[in-house]
């Protein structure tokens, strides 16, 4: 038996299997022995595996090493020195890569220190009236839109508060870059507090900025002021329903909708019917125009589920016809949510 192993190891041809198996019985001689195997000696051991580890260890741990600085307080200064500097390309690039550093570590996004420098730098920006600090500015507004809180203390020891910081970034004598930055992290915080923002100083500048000459400003600052509370944001975003901009009317609409605002009960309509959207919506490449009928009408009965889940709503009474027409859409997404709609306004009835 171990003579027919060890011979199946051996042949290399159909020939040379035929003569192994005929002197299968014939005693093994030396040329036929595998040759002898020697135990592996401890510094082939250390060479295989020993040295390859330490090496791995050892590059994990420069990665770690650097990774903490790169995110550490040390990184953090660096950049805020940067940023204080009179280097303007550096500056904004600073600026950049700082909001990068905070997107990506949550500990940085609550620290009040940081936010309180970079709020103070951002109003020191701010009062500047000479030289090209746009850049500086843009992304200063950019990056306090990105921390989970809105008020810091600065290292000087000054209590700084981030959003009327960024509500004095929307003033028009401001680049427009500022002022859509400024916006677009004050939709952040506002989206976070969730209707808590009812401020002057913030929504008042928001109101402002919402009649800009720009459509991109107008649309940022509609956007923002759906976020906040108050008696002062719903007037400003009834007064943006008209707005020749579309894109700003309809998101003013989502707003007052999630508001049960009777007032926009027009838009609303509007919004439900889709000849109307294909008449309104002014786009050359038909796949494109479709997708935004879908997206608005989409949007427009989440809003309305957004009221139903809180009570019963008075928009949601008046548009029943048009979401029970809806719930046969050719759009999938459009005819679950209508259906759901129905679904909430019939379970409202009966109670």
């Amino acid at each position: 038996m171990y003579m027919l192993v060890r011979e199946r190891l051996l042949p290399s041809s159909d020939k040379d299997y035929g003569s192994h198996v005929t002197n299968a019985t014939s005693p093994l001689t030396p040329e036929t022995d595998l040759p002898p195997v020697d135990p592996p000696t401890a510094g082939f051991i250390v060479q295989l595996f020993v040295i390859p580890a330490v090496v791995v260890c050892v590059v994990i741990a420069v990665w770690l090493l650097f990774g903490k600085m790169a995110g550490g307080e040390r990184g953090v200064n660096e950049y805020v020195a940067i940023i204080r500097s009179e280097n303007a390309n550096r500056r904004f690039r600073a600026a950049y890569e700082l909001a990068s550093l905070i997107t990506n570590e949550k500990s940085l996004a609550v620290d009040p220190k940081l936010l309180g420098d970079l709020t103070e730098l951002l109003n020191s920006e701010l009062n500047q009236t000479t030289g090209d600090n746009s850049e500086a500015k843009q992304y200063l507004a950019l990056t306090l839109g990105v921390f989970q809180i809105s008020e810091g203390t600065s290292t000087s020891g000054k209590a700084e508060e981030a959003l009327p910081a960024l509500a004095r970034a929307l003033e028009s004598n401001q680049p427009i870059a500022v002022r859509i930055a400024a916006a677009e992290s004050l939709a952040r915080q506002a989206a976070r507090q969730d209707g808590k923002i009812t401020a002057e100083n913030v929504v008042g500048p928001l109101a402002k900025a919402s009649e800009s000459e720009e459509a991109d400003v107008r649309l940022r600052t509609v956007y923002a002021l759906g976020f906040c509370g108050g008696e002062a944001s719903s007037e400003a975003l009834r007064k943006r329903l008209g707005d020749t901009n579309k894109d700003v009317a309809y998101n003013a609409g989502f707003s007052l909708i999630r508001r049960d605002d009777p007032k926009a009960i027009d838009i609303l309509k509007e919004l439900l019917t889709q000849s109307t959207l294909e008449q309104t919506i002014n786009l050359e490449n038909a796949d494109e125009k479709l997708n935004r009928i879908e997206a608005f009408q989409t949007q427009a009965l989440r809003s309305l589920s957004t009221v139903l889940k809180k009570g019963p709503s008075v928009l949601g009474a008046m548009v029943k016809p048009e979401v029970e027409t809806l719930t046969a859409s050719k759009f999938a997404g459009v005819s679950v949510e209508a259906k759901s709609v129905i679904d909430s306004l019939s379970q409202k009835s009966k109670n």
